[in-house]
């Protein structure tokens, strides 16, 4: 320590900072020490955050269960850990770590040897060597959740309760979030993100949402875009399940349960799947631009019983609208066991292609900056799909 500022001193170039006389410097580098350490904590998502704590954790459990010091600590050790790791299984007798976790375990100690000053014991070749032939020894493709296409979309929002009370509250909201997975091709953590001021009502498009910060964009510098258009019927009208649902959270506002519940009871009986409300088509739209200006949730969490509903203030979290899909999913007679909240975008992929969109519009739609990712979906989903077998003549 020097200064008490907490900065050790191999982490700059010189032998330790520079000593300090004036106390009014002091205490000014002091208030910088502490915005460069809040300032330290956005370099990583709060995900992966958690991710290398984790890691971090189960790491320095092995090291103290074997006598080692965990930080600094030599590659040999990184080593033994991962050989530790790959002979680990669970009752069933598979790899209790995945080999994407290994790599997750070994950056979080990389992680924390570097922002502690020391050198990466893990980016020695030995350590890499390792996991490469861990690697080969367990090659597997890797397992993708199969695409939910237009039809199963449209079966699940027909399944759901839409015309009842309180189950309808709910209904309205997961139709909208389908189609924010469908149509807007988000990742669940995307749809999950959304505020009401991350829309914008287009006379011509539909509705534009402004993603921001997201999974692949942590800095918030890409185009973030995504377009919903206007649906054909207003079944497959993705602008309609919105408007429905934002109408809907003006009626949460009451906080006597008797008008709060005429008030929702109103929305759902009077605006059904069978008409626009998005003012396509001349429908009168339910919502206007001054619905939209709050930056609250867009997707909230819903209490009910058999009574009453409750919209809260708090959003959903990523992993309720995978969970939520799935359910959806039995409820209409479908197997989930395959799928999940991704099934939606990677459905979005697939059914363009088959509807002969090409892979620029699909990257354009979904955000994605390599075509190669497209045409993963592609091959796995869509086979016949731009290949010469079917010119074949057979």
């Amino acid at each position: 320590m020097v200064n008490g500022l907490g900065r050790r001193a191999h982490l700059a170039a010189a032998d330790a900072p520079p000593e300090v006389v004036d106390s009014d410097i002091d205490e000014e580098l002091h208030e910088l020490e502490a915005v460069s350490r809040n300032l330290e904590t956005h370099t990583l998502s709060a995900n992966t955050r958690r991710a290398y704590e984790k890691a971090w954790r189960s790491f320095a459990g092995f090291c103290e269960a074997y006598g080692f010091e965990p930080l600094p600590v030599h590659p040999q050790v990184v080593r033994w850990y991962v050989a530790w790791m790959s002979t680990q299984v669970d009752d069933w007798g598979r790899p209790r770590f995945a080999l994407s976790t290994i790599r997750q375990h070994l950056a979080g100690v990389a992680d924390r040897h570097l922002r502690d000053g020391y050198l990466d014991p893990t980016g020695h070749r030995a350590v890499g060597d390792l996991v490469r032939g861990l690697a080969k020894l367990r090659a597997t493709r890797p397992v993708r959740k199969r695409p939910l296409m237009l039809d199963d979309v449209t079966r699940v929002i027909d399944a759901m309760p839409h015309d009842v009370y309180p189950a309808g509250v709910s209904a309205t909201r997961d139709a909208a979030a389908l189609w924010l997975g469908f149509a807007g091709a988000l990742r669940r953590s995307e749809a999950a993100a959304l505020r009401l001021s991350s829309l914008e009502l287009h006379p011509v498009d539909g509705i534009h949402l402004r993603v921001g910060r997201s999974k692949a964009d942590q800095d918030n510098t890409l185009p973030d875009v995504v377009v919903l258009p206007f649906g054909r019927t207003p079944r497959t009208c993705a602008p309609c399940a919105v408007h429905r649902w934002v109408a809907l959270l003006r009626t949460s506002a009451p906080a006597e349960p008797r008008t709060r519940r005429q008030l929702a009871m109103r929305q759902l009986y009077g605006h059904q799947l069978d008409t626009h409300v998005c003012g396509a088509h001349g429908s009168d739209p339910l919502i206007d631009g001054s619905d939209l200006a709050l930056p609250a949730p867009l997707l909230r969490a819903t209490y009910r019983n058999r009574k009453d509903a409750r919209i809260h203030e708090v959003g959903v979290s990523g992993d309720a609208l995978h969970t939520m899909l799935r359910r959806r999913m039995a409820e209409a007679g479908m197997d989930p066991s395959a799928y999940g909240f991704h099934s939606l975008r990677a459905g979005h992929v697939t059914q363009a292609r088959r509807n002969g969109a090409s892979t620029e519009e699909i990257m354009r739609a979904g955000r994605w900056q390599k075509a190669e990712t497209v045409n993963v979906y592609d091959r796995e989903f869509n086979p016949a799909a731009r290949n010469s077998v079917m010119r074949l003549g057979l």
